[in-house]
């Protein structure tokens, strides 16, 4: 499910890409230590956290999740497969999950929030008005900064950023 939110753009979510880099003290370009910055997430998003739960704690098709605990206060619930496919295999796209969710927090931190309590299936939002859309682009700007990967090929940013043949091949694509 979706949910509208106020409209942004790649090249803002480009700016806000760097912002995020900042805040989790990460360097302005390479790859993104995505588990990593985990343990950072109750610092810079005071009063949140995240947890790694069981498979079956989520659905079959949620591979994570934040959830909003408080105000302003989320719980990012990893799967354990995800997680462990993420550690000892560095698995892009368990890697991108985990960012994504990551990003659908810091939007909202930002104001991108939910304009209307309804929801909505995936391709009935325009892009730019879209919650997932959103942290989906942000979090492939936050893993395969623009101006390092122009030049790249998909083999070039998945061997350097590690992220999967798909996201490469998104990337590419903008």
């Amino acid at each position: 499910m979706d949910y509208l939110t106020r409209a942004t753009n790649r090249k803002e979510l480009r700016s806000l890409s760097a912002l995020f880099r900042h805040l989790f003290d990460v360097e302005k370009g390479g790859s993104f230590p995505v588990l990593e910055i985990l343990d950072r997430i109750p610092e810079v998003f005071t009063g949140s956290d995240y947890s790694i739960v069981e498979d079956k704690e989520l659905p079959a098709n949620v591979p994570a999740q934040c959830i909003l605990t408080g105000d302003e206060t989320f719980e990012i619930q990893i799967k354990e497969s995800v997680y462990e496919g993420a550690y000892t295999r560095n698995v892009g796209g368990y890697r991108a999950h985990i960012l994504h969710e990551v990003c659908h927090a810091f939007l909202y931190m930002l104001g991108f929030r939910p304009i209307v309590q309804r929801s909505f299936k995936n391709g009935q939002i325009a892009p730019y008005s879209s919650v997932e859309w959103q942290a989906k682009a942000l979090c492939g700007e936050i893993m395969m900064p623009y101006n390092e990967t122009a030049d790249m090929s998909e083999q070039e940013i998945m061997r350097v950023y590690g992220v999967s043949e798909a996201q490469a091949h998104y990337r590419k694509k903008y």
